[in-house]
């Protein structure tokens, strides 16, 4: 299972929930979303994360959006998901791992 659920994405993207006709596509690309999650982490901790606070979850469920909506949309435009995923995992690394002196596992 993905840290972020299929109506997750879809509440951003505002796909109703009834409609089930990306499903495998947003499935695919919270996968994807997670193994980009898991890349970041992977110097600080075990991934994938057993037991994941929300933070990752929404961090997920932004980075799905980012890839359906990059799949999508004309060329150039901008993608409020993937900036607003980027910060946010940032930070989370940040406050979660840098501050009290962790450093690359393995």
């Amino acid at each position: 299972m993905g840290y972020s659920t299929i109506q997750m994405v879809k509440e951003r993207l505002g796909i109703p929930e009834t409609n089930t006709e990306y499903d495998q596509v947003l499935e695919n690309k919270i996968e994807a979303a997670d193994s980009l999650i898991d890349n970041r982490l992977k110097r600080y901790t075990k991934v994938p994360l057993e037991n994941p606070p929300k933070i990752i979850a929404e961090i997920s469920a932004d980075l799905a959006a980012a890839l359906f909506r990059e799949d999508q949309a004309p060329p150039n435009e901008s993608n409020v998901f993937r900036g607003r995923a980027e910060k946010a995992l940032e930070a989370y690394i940040r406050e979660t791992y840098l501050h009290i002196g962790f450093t690359k596992t393995g």
